[in-house]
């Protein structure tokens, strides 16, 4: 019987592995796209996917199987006496420090907090591990989180993406060895970590992300069963937020300011770039502290009523005309009255005119805009998104007619020739002595 238990857990070993090299690889290839560098990070994951998952079978399986049968008894107990917190579902809490940053204040660390008050409204968080190079933060905020029961693991920053890397180990390596573990909570707004997020789910695990709603990735949002905006979280810290966290049905909103709330939302969701499918505008409202959105069972209807179902209330709105719905490209979107759908969709498949020699002209003079109106010292300058609405504010002045997927395309040339450089950080900057240069780009960009 072991003899077959050990054959299949080495073969699930590295069944396991092979996605930990996959994430590993895709994690690397995105942010560097250096095949041999890729490829390199996808073997470091392979030793350590396949120790951890080893050693658990081999060295604990029976302490393992006497554990899961004391919990099997432990939740009997517990369901007979009515205690409830043994049948809670477990959680696991994995925060990507160095990609949301939050300040400790004395011996507090509102972002921990925030997120130990909304995993227990989940559930029970059996693993909390935050990760970042330690030796950059202070030991405050090092001993805040220990004493919260955070475990902060150190990461070396000498390679690429390695706190990426780390995570995604220890995610896969938690998924396999807690199966009793239902629900991930990872802390980050890095696209990178899509392929994670796909390979927790396809283990049957639900994954929430928690980011920065600025920021995040609406592809890494849209991947996750669930998201949560980071600044909620932060600014919503106290007992009546957590009444929000947990949607309590005491809070209502009045349909007409659910419509001012929608307006708003599609119009936040143009200046970040992002799509205005229903999933995506739900959260953004949800995210606005200026009303009591808490999803679409909250709005009160003048006969008392509520909707049970976001489309519905899209329908009536729609029919009141202070919205539009079209379907682009099989996606389902929200607009404004006076907006051109084929032109604001980030789904148009609709090229615009061709981009002449004047367009570039007009697109390099936005960007070189962003940077000299732009606050330099906001967490988005530089940024693409930023670049992009300068961009955008052509078309809405009639400068330009083409689509906003044409306008982003545009903005990834001028990154691939050398007009825009990228930083460290994330952030672009513009080339140095772009006068000098402007008329070669410009050839290259519109060559006869």
């Amino acid at each position: 019987m072991w003899a077959l238990q050990d054959e299949v857990a080495v073969v699930r070993s590295w069944l396991l592995g092979s996605v930990a090299f996959s994430v590993g690889f895709s994690l690397s290839f995105l942010s560097s796209r250096d095949l041999k560098k890729a490829f390199f990070t996808g073997l470091i994951t392979l030793p350590a996917t396949y120790a951890g998952v080893v050693i658990v079978d081999y060295r604990q399986k029976h302490v393992l199987e006497q554990q899961a049968k004391k919990e099997q008894l432990s939740q009997e107990q517990s369901a007979t006496s009515g205690k409830i917190d043994q049948l809670k579902d477990q959680i696991a809490v994995f925060w990507d420090y160095e990609n949301a940053k939050v300040s400790a204040k004395g011996i507090n660390v509102p972002l921990a907090e925030a997120l130990i008050a909304y995993s227990e409204s989940l559930g029970h968080p059996r693993l909390k591990t935050v990760y970042s190079n330690w030796r950059r933060e202070s030991e405050v905020l090092v001993q805040a989180l220990y004493s919260l029961g955070f475990e902060p693991i150190h990461v070396a920053m000498g390679k690429p993406n390695s706190v990426d890397v780390k995570l995604t180990v220890d995610c896969l390596n938690t998924a396999y060895r807690y199966p009793s573990i239902k629900r991930f909570i990872i802390v980050t707004a890095d696209k990178d970590f899509i392929p994670l997020v796909n390979a927790l789910k396809a283990m049957e695990r639900k994954v929430t992300i928690i980011g920065r709603t600025e920021v995040v990735s609406e592809q890494l949002m849209l991947s996750a069963d669930n998201f949560i905006s980071l600044e909620q979280l932060s600014e919503n810290n106290s007992e009546s937020a957590n009444a929000k966290l947990d949607n309590s049905p005491g809070q209502t909103i009045s349909y007409k300011d659910a419509i001012e709330c929608l307006i708003i939302a599609i119009n936040e969701a143009r200046n970040q770039g992002k799509s205005t499918r229903f999933g995506v505008i739900d959260t953004l409202m949800r995210d606005n502290n200026r009303f009591r959105y808490q999803g679409v069972s909250s709005i009160r209807k003048s006969d008392g009523t509520t909707f049970s179902k976001f489309s519905g209330f899209i329908d009536i709105v729609e029919q009141d005309g202070k919205v539009k719905v079209q379907t682009i490209e099989g996606f389902k979107e929200l607009f404004l009255i006076e907006e051109d759908p084929i032109a604001e969709s980030e789904f148009s498949s609709q090229d615009s005119d061709k981009i002449e020699r004047k367009h570039w002209v007009i697109i390099i003079d936005h960007v070189k805009r962003a940077f000299q109106e732009g606050d330099a010292s906001h967490p988005l300058y530089g940024r693409f998104m930023m670049l992009f609405n300068f961009v955008r504010q052509a078309r809405r002045s009639g400068d330009l007619t083409h689509s906003n997927r044409t306008l982003q395309n545009a903005l990834s040339r001028l990154v691939e020739i050398g007009v825009l450089v990228k930083q460290a950080d994330e952030s672009y900057r513009l080339v140095e002595n772009l006068s000098e240069k402007e008329e070669e780009f410009l050839n290259e960009l519109t060559p006869e």
